[in-house]
């Protein structure tokens, strides 16, 4: 079986030496799919120019720009120039990170993770969005198999753009193996020490921007006693993205009260020490495709206070403190709650550990296979 297999979001986090989810998806679901028993060929692929030399080997490139591309297939119905080539040397091509080609002669499965930009456009950057979200739901169309990552998200797919539910596969998402290994106490405590910190904080993870929902997260934890402000601070990991300009002075007041830190990006390995440290993962996302942060704080054995809305409930299961994302009084009441009864703590944090070892990367891999089997198997009928 020879796939051809996007590449184009792990370049960027290659190059530019930080993974999102995307990225971790796709280096993750190449390496375990190398390793199935009945392994297919991958073939790296990817838009751009100057690709890096990547664990896949350098990618092949499909085109210059992607937009120009698909402005190009969604206007004028036409494929890509290398489509015969492609053809000749293919049996299918997966677009693992949204940037979809129109390709003819060889099915396309596409990757979507969620309908974000779609249904909620206010979360995204306002360049182009209309253009955007245009050419985005024509690519998504234009797949002859989607592959997604929660049973949530692919209601929406059926839903909001009419997708037929046996186009679609969910494949969930996996914690690496790393997240499941202790760190030793001296280690974890040097990490601390390196950004003045003392275990027991609550964690929050993920770029700032809107759907984060930071500002709730940062009200919640305000809404605590002065006492546990100072003795559970919260701990901000993640880059500034867009559209909360204007609570980084929120950020710098919190620490100059010693109420907390922003860390911006981190080394994996430095992530991982703080979140076998934290108090717990605060994670009240306002819209979630599935939310990894949860599986990985699971396989760290660290309590998780997360949304109970979108995709959360079905990854999280009985193993989260579920709250209200819109209510910051319900957030805070969580943090109040699991600082008052370690018990039910405690049973979460084995729940979640159990939970946690049902999300792997080699299950994503085998539900990616079986679904390119699928889908080969469909155009041979």
């Amino acid at each position: 079986m020879r796939i051809g297999f996007s590449t184009t979001v792990w370049a960027h986090s290659v190059r530019n030496q930080q993974f999102d989810g995307i990225g971790v998806y796709t280096q993750a679901l190449w390496r375990n799919l190398l390793e199935q028993a009945d392994a297919p060929t991958l073939l790296p692929y990817a838009f751009g120019n100057a690709l890096p030399e990547m664990p896949c080997g350098r990618p092949e490139r499909l085109a210059a720009h992607y937009s120009l591309s698909a402005i190009q297939s969604a206007v004028l119905n036409r494929a890509l120039p290398v489509s015969g080539k492609l053809s000749a040397q293919l049996e299918l091509f997966h677009a693992t990170d949204h940037y979809i080609p129109r390709i003819t002669g060889v099915p396309v499965v596409a990757t979507v993770m969620d309908l974000i930009p779609i249904l909620h456009p206010e979360w995204v950057t306002s360049n182009f969005r209309g253009l955007k979200n245009w050419i985005f739901r024509k690519s998504i169309l234009s797949a002859d198999h989607i592959i997604t990552i929660s049973e949530y998200s692919k209601q929406d797919m059926v839903r909001h753009l009419g997708i037929d539910p046996a186009r679609i596969s969910v494949t969930t998402l996996g914690a690496d193996p790393a997240y499941f290994r202790r760190i030793e106490l001296a280690a974890r405590d040097e990490v601390l020490a390196s950004y003045n910190l003392q275990p027991g904080f609550f964690m929050f993870i993920g770029t700032l921007q809107p759907r984060k929902n930071l500002e709730r997260a940062l009200k919640a934890h305000q809404a605590l006693s002065p006492v546990l402000r100072k003795r559970h601070p919260l701990v901000v990991v993640g880059r500034n993205g867009w559209g909360v300009n204007h609570l980084l002075p929120e950020l710098e007041a919190m620490e100059q009260r010693g109420e907390g830190r922003w860390l911006k990006y981190l080394p994996e390995k430095d992530v991982l020490a703080l979140l076998q440290s934290a108090q717990a993962l605060l994670f009240p996302s306002l819209y979630e495709g599935f939310g990894l942060p949860v599986i990985e704080a699971f396989a760290s054995q660290t309590p998780v206070i997360c949304s109970n809305s979108t995709s959360l409930p079905e990854v999280a299961g009985d193993a989260a403190l579920m709250v209200n994302p819109l209510d910051a009084q319900d957030i805070s009441r969580g943090m109040q709650e699991l600082l008052d009864d370690p018990d039910a703590t405690e049973k979460r944090v084995e729940r979640g550990r159990q939970r946690a070892r049902e999300f792997t990367w080699r299950a994503c891999a085998d539900q990616t296979l079986a679904t390119y089997r699928k889908v080969l198997s469909e155009k041979s009928a």
